[in-house]
């Protein structure tokens, strides 16, 4: 039995082990494959050290609005993307190639744009747990701007228009005859062309009678109101002669239902409550960080008087001739000896001169200039005004105000010109 049994067992594992074992080869006969690379990270382009792959690409068009992201749905569009990133990336390794991210300038807006974008992103968060006004709110202000939500009287009204009362007395007999035809009247005689076509319709007005065809009509509306819904009547007399009415409807005073402005309602109260929320959360923050001010310092700051060039761009910017040589004025009693002085008295002589015609003020301005800035670039045009400015042969002066705020550039008379400009 025990020989037997042997026997079998060997028999069974004989067999398993011609089962396993060409399985076992083949997987050894074969090659190892190496690790593939995952589809995502394949590198699609490499531009000098850096690469761009489809992860790239994958994010660039998530961080998309979702109206734009499907513009990169199809091949031409992922093309047009990829092209896109090559060229960003090219400039951008130019640029920094040559220094540019090392300027003061663009590091300064650099740091304003990282400064902007994390205010922003956390004042978003604050203002996002701001809760919403709810309808209770919505009601509760309603109820108590109920007068904002009126709505004025209405009648809605027609006319046959007459040059004479008689006429018009003619009309209103025929009108308020039984089943008579209202529009054949209107065709028929109603002077007022406009509105013939349209059975003689006047609109809808308020009490205010401001009427589209007539003009402003108070007592007509008034006599409208008067007479009711279905009801004709007359004759009226007002600017363009006399009038039979029909009035097609009358709608008294109302108030607009909840429902109609709760929208509207809802914005303003949230608009409110978001203002006071910021506030009180700028305080808040103010606290938690410290916030102390010296105010000494504040009010020099603020204090703080203008420079010559300054005043000489608010002169120039005035627009009455007289305050602009005031301007002027204030600039060299401040300023005596700064770069834009000449400029400024130069300025003031050929306003006069040009301008106010006042030749005598002119003079002595220009020779003020020769005196105090005998070697300013401008003391040769100051002279050619005093020898010339009352005569035809004044010289057109290029763009005199705009050039004489340029620095280095004062304006100067061109030679040879003749003719006032």
């Amino acid at each position: 039995m025990k020989r037997a049994g042997a026997g079998a067992a060997f028999g069974l594992l004989w067999a398993l082990a011609s089962l396993v074992a060409p399985a076992h080869a083949a997987t050894a006969s074969k090659p190892k494959a190496s690790p593939a690379v995952h589809d995502s990270n394949r590198v699609l382009v490499r531009i000098g050290k850096e690469t761009v792959t489809r992860a790239d690409l994958d994010r660039r068009i998530a961080d998309l609005p979702e109206q734009v992201r499907a513009n990169y749905s199809t091949p031409d569009g992922r093309k047009q993307l990829l092209d896109r990133v090559i060229e960003e990336r090219v400039w951008l390794q130019a640029a920094t190639k040559k220094g540019v991210p090392e300027r003061p300038q663009v590091k300064r807006q650099l740091d304003q744009q990282r400064r902007d974008l994390l205010i922003r992103t956390y004042v978003s968060e604050v203002m996002a747990q701001n809760a919403a006004p709810s309808d209770s709110e919505a009601h509760l202000y309603y109820d108590a701007h109920l007068s904002d939500y009126s709505l004025p009287a209405t009648v809605t009204v027609r006319h046959i228009q007459s040059k004479t009362e008689a006429e018009a007395r003619r009309v209103l007999g025929w009108a308020r005859q039984p089943k008579q035809d209202w529009n054949k009247l209107v065709q028929k005689y109603s002077a007022d062309t406009l509105t013939r076509a349209t059975g003689g319709l006047l609109g809808t007005v308020t009490r205010e009678g401001v009427f589209s065809s007539l003009g402003a009509q108070p007592a007509l509306a008034d006599s409208a109101f008067k007479l009711g819904a279905g009801k004709i009547g007359g004759p009226y007399k007002a600017d363009k002669g006399w009038h039979v009415l029909k009035v097609d409807a009358v709608k008294p005073e109302s108030t607009r239902p909840f429902e109609q402005v709760r929208s509207g309602i809802m914005r303003q109260l949230g608009s409110q409550r978001s203002q006071d929320y910021y506030k009180t959360q700028l305080d808040v923050a103010r606290a938690s960080v410290g916030v102390k001010s010296d105010s000494a310092a504040i009010e020099s700051f603020l204090s703080q008087k203008k420079s010559a060039r300054d005043m000489f761009q608010e002169a120039q910017n005035a627009s009455a001739a007289p305050q602009r040589i005031d301007l002027y004025q204030k600039l060299l009693d401040e300023y005596p000896n700064s770069e834009v002085s000449p400029q400024a008295q130069f300025m003031i002589g050929f306003i006069y001169s040009e301008e106010l015609k006042k030749y005598d003020e002119a003079e002595q301005a220009f020779k003020k200039l020769l005196k105090r800035y005998p070697e300013s670039e401008l003391a040769a045009s100051a002279q050619w005004m005093v020898d010339h400015m009352r005569t035809e042969e004044a010289p057109n002066f290029i763009n005199a105000q705009a050039d004489s705020s340029r620095k280095g550039a004062p304006p100067k008379a061109r030679k040879g010109s003749t003719g006032r400009q």
